[in-house]
């Protein structure tokens, strides 16, 4: 009986939290994960490879001419996934629309992943060789901490685990 008194009180706590924060936050667009500082990664490695002025001037001329590309590249991208959610959110969801928005949210991130493949190739075009080698060692110690982090070796496997049969 103590037990269960306990557990209610708990959750009844957790969840006034839960709806104290969210009521705060409740004006706020949210600003974290992958809408975060886009870039942030690229420009944090560039700032470790002592880029000379000539350099820097000429990565954020090209940064400043991409602005308005990736600007409109988010908007579309907001568009395509509201419009997934509100066509999987529907009372009786058609699963031919859904579908379909969801091939578009897809679309839009293979688009979104050669435009910024298409924008790093042209400021490895401005670096040296030994500038894009210390890049190319940041770009690999990212990716081994990102999959340690999640309990993963560096090609993205579970570590120590072999691939799970197909079928």
């Amino acid at each position: 009986m103590k037990q269960t008194t306990r557990r209610l009180a708990t959750t009844a706590m957790t969840l006034s939290l839960l709806l104290a924060g969210s009521a705060a936050f409740a004006g706020q667009e949210f600003r974290g994960g992958r809408e975060g500082a886009p870039g942030r990664a690229m420009r944090a490695a560039l700032a470790r490879l002592d880029l000379t002025d000539a350099q820097e001037l000429k990565v954020k001329e090209l940064l400043k001419g991409e602005k308005p590309k990736y600007e409109a590249l988010r908007e579309e991208g907001r568009a395509a996934r509201g419009a997934l959610r509100t066509a999987a959110r529907a009372e009786s969801p058609d699963p031919a629309t859904v579908g379909s928005a969801f091939l578009r949210v897809q679309a839009h991130r293979k688009t979104v992943r050669a435009e910024m493949e298409s924008s790093r190739q042209k400021i490895e075009a401005l670096l040296t060789p030994e500038q894009r080698a210390k890049l190319e060692g940041l770009r690999e110690g990212r990716r081994a901490a990102r999959g340690a982090a999640f309990g993963r070796g560096p090609h993205g496997r579970k570590a120590g685990g072999s691939r799970p049969p197909l079928g």
